[in-house]
């Protein structure tokens, strides 16, 4: 008889693991209560560094085992909990692998399956919400194989099989890249400055407009630092610290970092709900306080006169920032009726959101209600992104669709949205192929004007895609990566493309052809955010181990130097005599 794996799954085990959600997903209180009484201070895990999403993933491996289970066909059952033993004559095969049957029955996670195709399956328990063609496809001609031998990497499970679909175009035509084949550089933890100081995940970075070796970072651990990258050999400095919490054992996500123009201030959103606005030496200036949830974004307009804060309160509040009194609220926008997930300005008086609503509003100061609210998502809008000359605004939702729409809609004499039942006239297309969440999106800023309609998106299923709008046409659709990808960035010209990953590597490719030109490799956990610098020169990452790397492009060839921009401060209003 086969052997089977010595498996032990203890309540300890269970309760780090909730304990672990119940911390990024904010629920301080509850994770509070399950630590003191499952006494998880005398425990061996509350040490064990758990992967941010590590409970989620785990839970849908389970449910991709019960929908396996649950479709098997022919298979002599040996009752041996939990695992089935196979004699090796034996045919496997999935419902519908050979034949015309197929089961499209829905999966819950609460409630058991009932097959379909009749009672001759049975129930089972719940898995993911997906068909099983996009969770187990054939493989295809050109597709990056895995499970080639290579160790797996903690909290980054490699998938055995892609969850692609096929991108619709207007003529199905779509160039899928992959590494095979293609000329890449590689460097495993090597080629970069790394930079210890954080005590947790780093989420977020952003580089100052104008000093080009000056990059933010924001973490877990309630604290953003400014880091004075150094030129190789100098020595690294100490980075400043911008606390957030007087205690630090008091972590709150910092969840939005932006600099204004001029980079004179920083403005900073924690889970804790409170804007704080800092210097650029990291001196502390003001905390603006209204909203009573977290922060997911906030935004200094183009001139630097105001600021946005938007929340999981449902409010967006514009604060003024040119008068003595730092703290007056400029307007108070109440346009949603749920969690409002991202901003941007659209001018100095004007600002678009997005929310839990499936809503995309164009508010302006001065008026109460949207100006113009697109209409079409079916599920929560999570991003909003406007083209470098502002005429296309991008939005992606979790119902795996990204739209783009004409800004020219937005006119004094137009309606605020179309008619009930119709299709919104300001939809100029519907981007589909993503079979999970949208992670990021992104213009690319070339000035060759076809390259400037190009979109760029990441998903959690593993691809990128680059999408030509002025069609609805994916050009390019990127396999390289073995796990989600969280995060993408353009070189300031548009000649690079830059991704990061679960899987723990950034890939540099050429946005023209697609194909990977370098590889980089953090060797431990995933990267959260990447930028490149404004200069061009240098590329900064976030690291789930707590680092935080700036790699130097030019030195790898892949230098797109843009100099750096003169922008004059804002006049603010002289003092009353």
């Amino acid at each position: 008889m086969a052997r089977l794996p010595n498996l032990r799954i203890t309540s300890d085990d269970v309760n780090a693991l909730i304990y672990s959600y119940l911390e990024d997903a904010g629920f301080s209180h509850t994770s509070y209560a399950l630590r003191h009484e499952a006494r998880l201070d005398s425990s061996p895990n509350l040490n064990v560094r758990i992967p941010r999403g590590e409970l989620i993933k785990l839970l849908n491996k389970a449910l991709l085992y019960s929908e396996a289970e649950a479709h098997f066909r022919r298979v002599r059952k040996i009752l041996t909990v939990p695992f089935l033993v196979l004699k090796t004559d034996e045919s496997l095969t999935f419902d519908g692998s050979n034949s015309n049957e197929q089961c499209n029955a829905p999966f819950s996670i609460l409630k058991a399956h009932v097959c379909s195709q009749g009672p001759h399956l049975p129930p089972s328990p719940p898995e993911m919400g997906r068909r099983r063609q996009e969770l187990f496809p054939p493989p295809r001609a050109g597709s990056p194989t895995y499970g080639n031998g290579l160790e797996k990497r903690k909290g980054s499970p490699r998938l055995e099989g892609r969850l692609e679909k096929r991108a619709r175009t207007e003529d199905g035509a779509v160039e899928t890249v992959s590494a095979e084949g293609a000329r890449m550089r590689k460097g495993y933890g090597e080629g970069a400055i790394l930079m210890n100081g954080h005590e947790s995940e780093v989420f977020i970075c952003q580089w100052h407009p104008l000093k080009p070796n000056l990059l933010a970072t924001g973490s877990k651990d309630a604290t953003v630092r400014l880091w004075n990258v150094p030129v190789p050999p100098a020595p690294l400095f100490t980075p400043v610290a911008l606390r957030h919490q007087p205690d630090p054992a008091d972590a709150r996500d910092i969840t939005a970092i932006d600099w204004d123009r001029t980079g004179a201030r920083l403005a900073t959103g924690c889970y804790d709900g409170v804007v704080r606005v800092w210097t650029a030496e990291g001196a502390h200036q003001f905390n603006l306080k209204f909203h009573q949830g977290p922060i997911f974004t906030n935004r200094w307009s183009p001139d630097a006169s105001f600021l946005l804060s938007a929340s999981l309160d449902g409010t967006v509040v514009v604060w003024d920032m040119m008068t003595l009194k730092p703290d007056k609220i400029q307007q108070l926008f109440r346009v949603h009726s749920g969690s409002v997930l991202d901003a941007v300005w659209f001018d100095n008086k004007t600002f678009i959101s997005c929310a839990i609503d499936r809503h995309v509003n164009v508010c302006r100061l001065g008026e109460q209600t949207p100006i113009r609210t697109f209409t079409g998502h079916e599920d929560e809008v999570n991003l909003v992104r406007l083209s470098k000359d502002k005429t296309l605004l991008a939005s992606s939702s979790d119902d795996r669709t990204i739209r783009v729409w004409d800004m020219s809609a937005v006119k004094e004499d137009a309606p605020v949205r179309p008619p009930a039942g119709q299709t919104d006239p300001a939809q100029k297309c519907v981007l589909r192929g993503h079979v999970r969440e949208v992670s990021s999106l992104g213009w690319c800023p070339s000035t060759d004007q076809a390259m400037q309609y190009l979109l760029v998106s990441t998903s959690f299923d593993n691809t990128s895609r680059i999408w030509d709008t002025r069609n609805g046409s994916c050009v390019k659709e990127l396999l390289n990566h073995r796990d989600r990808v969280y995060t993408q960035s353009f070189s300031p010209r548009g000649r690079y493309l830059a991704t990061g990953s679960a899987d723990g590597r950034v890939l540099i490719y050429d946005t023209a052809t697609g194909n990977v030109l370098f590889e980089w490799d953090c060797q431990s956990g995933g990267v959260f955010d990447i930028q490149w610098q404004t200069t061009g020169d240098q590329l900064g990452m976030c690291l789930e181990n707590r680092g935080v790397a700036v790699l130097d492009m030019k030195k790898f060839g892949f230098g797109d130097y843009v100099a750096p921009p003169v922008v004059t401060a804002p006049t603010a209003p002289a003092p009353p005599s």
